[in-house]
């Protein structure tokens, strides 16, 4: 069964053990979820709930609408293993609002889980004096405005979110900042950099930064100037405490790190941009301004390696796992790229799918593969995870989307594939008992090659599980969790304790059921019964034919894969299933029935 290394029972894997593998629900325009132990709850709709404010634009403290389109959820706790913490939440939607603040934004809540098990969201008085459930992150008054809200750094009490929109001019933020005045560094809040303070900036410069945050006050506390201004999506802070990799979502993009005097420090440092074919693997950028403004283009006349859409990641055993979201047009042949090297993750791809195409291996070098992603002969529409190796400084594809599809449209929804992965973007792990799992969510940036089956119109993005003991994984090891509603993506998972997931649902069809048609942050919890179920699963495997749960209420899951039948107490046949391992019959009235399998086993059942 799946939970091989947990238990002392040596046991097959199974994918399909997983007791929460879920099937597609095309028409479905709600959240899809998984059935029993694992229960669902909607924590915070943008749109609807109000945050508490703080006086913006000449307007006092009050509450106001929260804004829309969540991406990044951020936990703070002040003892890992409580069952209390802070919630941040960003904001990808960029508006003028007189009470948030112009640009992006995020919004904080106080979470808790009760000890049986529901979740709460507990009533506050911040220092500030404002009170209530939500509260909107204020940056217009200490950093300035901030920019489209999507990724983000999870640092323990640390919380860093980035403003992934570069911007090249004033007039292009004009409709959704009112000031486009030049910024000055600390005249509300000391950016504490040695020569920072006192410097100008135009004011689309002063976006795109990450943006260091308290989770405890709701303000933001700095712009990370030092770590360079770009399409910044998401990072990792190391446990060293003083390394933050960083990973830009552009094409080219490039990953960069900062590397901390001092551990807990990040006001001075180094910062490196990596270039794979350079003799130390990373090129040091200085300390200037100027120079930290225009990071892409600088990297990439210096050579750094180029990526398609670096976004999220997550650290994980020594390794670092980075998701590259993929675009279908890919052309580094003219201006800054002409400079940059083409990733190893892109050249591995480029080789992969020339195999699939052609049903023989790639018979040329690394760098004839780089000159044809270069010149736009890879159309790079399914993405992959990357892992970086901190010791070696290399880079490799891990997991590449797919099922390849050689044509532009895509299969027939009863034919398409039942375990796909496109366009992946947020990234974490969990443990469930003693077995790690990598969390994978898409964000479909197109509904064609198969990213959606045909006939679908709008876009739906899944969340997967990967067990991190399989070796050379693919996207077929992938175990399907939940997806959003239509239109919507999937975003921002992260765990918020060992029973708890926390995600968004971002910018979804309006024409979905309420609340479904908003964005919204939601709860899955549950996962701690999993550890109870894969103990009764190894038992199950040593004594033959069982079910368990029974009794039951919504699903049984059978000791192995088969085919059943299920009796009701006058013999009378009320369900059959094919080589199936996990049963619905929430449908079945409370009573006594026996599952009966293909060898002519029987078992009492109890349906409460």
């Amino acid at each position: 069964m799946l939970f091989v290394s947990a238990f002392s029972v040596s046991l097959a894997f199974s994918q399909n053990a997983f007791p929460m593998q879920i099937d597609t629900q095309w028409s479905a325009k709600t959240i899809w979820m998984p059935r029993s132990p694992f229960n669902q709850s909607v924590l915070f709709v943008g749109g609807v709930d109000t945050v508490a404010t703080t006086p913006t634009y000449g307007n006092p403290t009050g509450k106001t609408v929260a804004k829309q389109w969540h991406d990044f959820i951020g936990v703070a706790k002040d003892d890992p293993n409580s069952s209390e913490g802070w919630v941040i939440i960003n904001h990808e939607m960029t508006q003028k609002n007189d009470r948030i603040g112009d640009g992006g934004g995020m919004t904080m809540f106080k979470l808790r889980r009760l000890p049986n098990d529901q979740l709460e969201i507990s009533n506050q008085t911040l220092a500030d004096g404002r009170s209530g459930k939500f509260f909107n992150v204020d940056f217009a008054n200490t950093v300035g405005e901030t920019g489209m809200n999507c990724g983000g750094i999870n640092g323990g009490n640390r919380i860093w979110t980035a403003e992934e929109w570069m911007q090249s001019s004033n007039l292009s933020v004009s409709t959704f900042l009112r000031d486009t005045s030049d910024f000055i560094i600390g005249t509300t809040t000391p950016a504490g950099f040695p020569g920072f303070n006192g410097k100008k900036l135009p004011r689309y410069k002063n976006l795109n930064w990450m943006v260091e945050i308290d989770p405890k006050t709701a303000k933001a506390i700095r712009k990370q100037y030092n770590w360079g201004r770009a399409g910044w999506e998401g990072g990792v802070l190391m446990p060293d405490k003083k390394t933050v990799y960083l990973f830009e979502d552009g094409s080219p993009g490039i990953l960069a790190k900062f590397e901390a005097n001092t551990a807990g420090d990040f006001t001075t440092g180094k910062l490196y941009v990596y270039k794979q074919d350079a003799p130390t693997k990373w090129i040091e950028i200085e300390n200037n301004l100027d120079t930290l403004s225009e990071l892409n283009a600088v990297a990439l006349r210096r050579g750094a390696s180029m990526f398609n859409r670096l976004e999220w990641g997550a650290y994980f055993n020594g390794r670092i796992y980075i998701t590259e979201t993929g675009r279908d047009a890919l052309n580094y042949n003219s201006g800054n790229a002409l400079r940059g090297v083409v990733s190893q993750g892109l050249i591995d791809g480029y080789k992969y799918r020339f195999k699939l195409i052609n049903g023989r291996p790639f018979g040329g070098t690394d760098a004839q593969a780089a000159d044809s992603v270069r010149l736009g002969r890879f159309a790079d529409y399914y993405g992959r995870v990357l892992e970086f190796d901190p010791i070696s400084n290399s880079i490799r594809s891990y997991i590449e989307g797919g099922p390849y599809w050689i044509q532009s449209g895509s299969q027939n929804r009863f034919a398409y594939p039942a375990i796909h992965l496109s366009n992946p973007d947020g990234l974490d792990f969990m443990k469930i008992g003693k077995k790690n799992y990598m969390i994978i969510q898409e964000d479909l940036n197109g509904s064609s090659w198969n990213r959606m089956p045909a006939g679908i119109t709008q876009t739906i993005c899944e969340t997967f599980l990967l067990d991190m003991d399989i070796s050379n994984p693919s996207f077929k090891d992938l175990i399907r969790i939940t997806a959003c509603a239509p239109g919507a993506e999937v975003t921002g998972a992260t765990m918020f304790d060992n029973r708890t997931m926390l995600l968004n649902s971002q910018h979804p069809s309006t024409s979905n059921l309420f609340p479904y048609n908003n964005s919204l942050t939601y709860a899955i919890t549950g996962f701690q019964d999993i550890a109870t179920l894969a103990i009764k699963n190894a038992e199950k495997q040593e004594s033959g034919f069982s079910i368990f749960p029974n009794p039951a209420a919504r699903q049984i899951q059978l000791s192995e894969a088969m085919d059943i039948a299920i009796y009701n107490a006058s013999g009378q046949r009320v369900k059959v299933a094919r080589n199936a391992e996990i049963i619905d019959i929430s449908d079945l009235n409370s009573g006594i029935y026996f599952v009966r399998n293909n060898k002519g086993e029987t078992v009492r059942l109890v349906v409460q």
